[in-house]
């Protein structure tokens, strides 16, 4: 079985407002904790595009979050999954089900019937339930 088609959701308020705060705080530690006379050239620029980014994301958390009614994503959570049912893996999942069912039913039937130890019966079926079962 395979899911398919898309999922859309909206970030929840509680999540922006937490990433809106991150991104202020990352905003007053970079102006805080660098000296920007003394930057080379290349980390100036690189800055200005992380300032910049963080700035984005800030508006977008703000968007999202308590503080505002307005929201830059869809309001409400929109799935178009569909299930996907392949008729020859399912068969050959329900014959391997059955084949691991079978092994651990002798398997109990061994430890029943006093052929197998505790110690060897939990470290077989341990190994049968470790096995691919094909899925």
């Amino acid at each position: 079985m395979r899911l398919r088609g898309t999922s859309k959701t909206k970030e929840s308020k509680y999540n922006s407002t937490v990433g809106l705060f991150i991104s202020l705080g990352m905003l007053i530690v970079v102006f805080m904790a660098f000296d920007f006379s003394e930057m080379h050239g290349a980390g100036k620029v690189f800055l200005v595009f992380w300032v910049v980014g963080v700035c984005a994301q800030a508006y977008q958390s703000y968007r999202n979050s308590i503080f505002s009614n307005k929201s830059l994503h869809h309001e409400e959570t929109d799935h178009d999954l569909q299930l996907e049912v392949t008729k020859a893996r399912t068969s050959v999942n329900v014959k391997n089900s059955h084949d691991f069912a079978k092994k651990l039913r002798d398997l109990e039937q061994l430890y029943l019937d006093g052929l197998l130890t505790t110690a060897e019966y939990e470290a077989k079926r341990k190994d049968i339930l470790d096995e691919d079962w094909g899925r």
